[in-house]
């Protein structure tokens, strides 16, 4: 059985549904990722965020639910644009395999847990040659537009299936939106996987 994510490197509910995909792992559940750009208005320069602003409800329950899943948090005191992240994301995740699983999962530490910027252009070649995939040739692949249609055609294929927030999750033909409990998550998705295998 496989699920489809979409999510996005700046969704702190995002980084948290990483703890949930190792849920559907141990279910057996191969989940496939895809990018969301869920602030394309964010301008270059970024917006800062007052650790005591709007967002500060929000962070206290991604600290709570990062404690629980053993996953380390920092607020973030800025947010990137994260299209030339998701963009190299995408084109790692098509073109060089291998290394996707270790860029994605450095680029959510890079943003909640080391305060790094996403919209770097040299952050983001030093964590895909540290994941294993050719730096330059990835960059080309962002700087040409190659890499920006593979999220273009993310996105539409995620408003094809009604979704527009993040994270997102398909299961069994089913939206599932945010991050479930995962007694909830291990119930639900533990019963479609019996259903299946009975065939």
């Amino acid at each position: 059985m496989r699920a489809t994510l979409w999510s996005d490197y700046l969704c702190p509910w995002c980084y948290v549904a990483q703890h949930r995909e190792g849920v559907l792992a141990e279910l057996g559940v191969q989940v496939d990722r895809r990018a969301y750009e869920l602030h394309p208005e964010i301008p270059p320069e970024g917006r800062r965020v007052r650790h005591d602003g709007l967002l500060a409800p929000t962070f206290e329950r991604v600290e709570a639910e990062c404690d629980a899943a053993g996953l380390p948090f920092r607020r973030p005191s800025r947010m990137p644009n994260t299209h030339r992240a998701l963009a190299t994301a995408e084109w790692v995740r098509r073109e060089h395999p291998d290394a996707f699983d270790h860029l994605h999962s450095r680029l959510f530490a890079a943003h909640f847990a080391h305060g790094e910027p996403l919209d770097d252009p040299d952050l983001l070649d030093s964590l895909v040659a540290e994941a294993g995939a050719p730096a330059d040739r990835v960059r080309l692949a962002v700087d040409d537009g190659r890499a920006g249609a593979l999220v273009e055609a993310s996105m539409r294929e995620a408003h094809e299936n009604g979704i527009t927030a993040t994270p997102s999750w398909l299961v069994g033909g089913l939206v599932v939106p945010g991050v479930p409990e995962p007694a909830t998550l291990r119930r639900w998705v533990g019963r479609m996987v019996e259903r299946l295998n009975r065939g």
